[in-house]
């Protein structure tokens, strides 16, 4: 037997939810920030929960979406007319490779690894560490890359390269961890690469941000202290 009153429930909260982001505005998945991501999933928490469990009440679970559905309309208000409040709102885009290097503490501003950055580097195309002039986080998680001048120009020599002679730079550390299969691809041993790292003043795995060996045969590393950052050569 249907259950009108679970009807007009589910009815109302269409409507409401309709009408709530309608006044929201249309933006698209990878403009929303962090906190535009957390209001979208409460609000559907509340409007759910106004249809299917009968122990919250109505006009409770409406107050709620209400509150929550315009506050972040008051708060968009705000932060188009004042700049200050949009960062206070939004936050900032935060600097993460400037010169080739990581910035140790955008990392940890943003509670990020290296892995999480390579993974959005490489998603746009970007493999290189050193081609990197600046790398900037953004507030909607997209990452923003200038490369440097030597790497957008196309030389003679590049024009020369067949695609077959081209290959991928390999990371053979991340955020402290050995990647071995990689190691072995590449036939390298770990007592090598130890005792490079240790030239250039690592004492362990776990102080090395990243090392990446480039298609020229270098090896690129970048420490973690924010200002060591050498590179070694085979």
């Amino acid at each position: 037997m249907l259950d009108i009153i679970f009807l007009i429930k589910a009815i109302i909260s269409f409507l409401f939810l309709f009408i709530l982001t309608r006044l929201m505005g249309t933006k698209q998945l990878a403009q929303l920030t962090y906190f535009d991501y957390i209001v979208g999933i409460t609000i559907g928490n509340f409007t759910a929960s106004m249809v299917i469990e009968p122990e919250i009440r109505t006009m409770d679970a409406v107050i709620g979406i209400t509150v929550w559905g315009v506050l972040p309309i008051f708060l968009s208000f705000l932060s188009r007319k004042r700049s200050s409040f949009r960062r206070l709102l939004e936050g900032s885009p935060t600097l993460v490779i400037e010169n080739g290097k990581f910035r140790t503490e955008g990392l940890i501003k943003e509670n990020l690894t290296a892995h999480n950055i390579m993974l959005l580097l490489r998603k746009g195309g970007n493999f290189k560490l050193e081609d990197i002039e600046l790398a900037i986080l953004e507030t909607n998680g997209d990452i923003s890359v200038i490369q440097k001048k030597s790497a957008r120009n196309v030389t003679v020599q590049d024009l020369k390269q067949t695609e077959q002679s081209q290959k991928e730079p390999r990371v053979l550390i991340i955020d402290g961890y050995l990647l071995e299969g990689a190691l072995i691809e590449l036939n390298l041993s770990k007592d090598w690469l130890l005792k490079e790292l240790k030239k250039k003043g690592a004492t362990s795995l776990q102080e090395v941000l990243i090392a990446q060996l480039q298609p020229d045969g270098t090896l690129y590393v970048d420490i973690w202290n924010g200002n060591v950052n050498q590179q070694l050569n085979l």
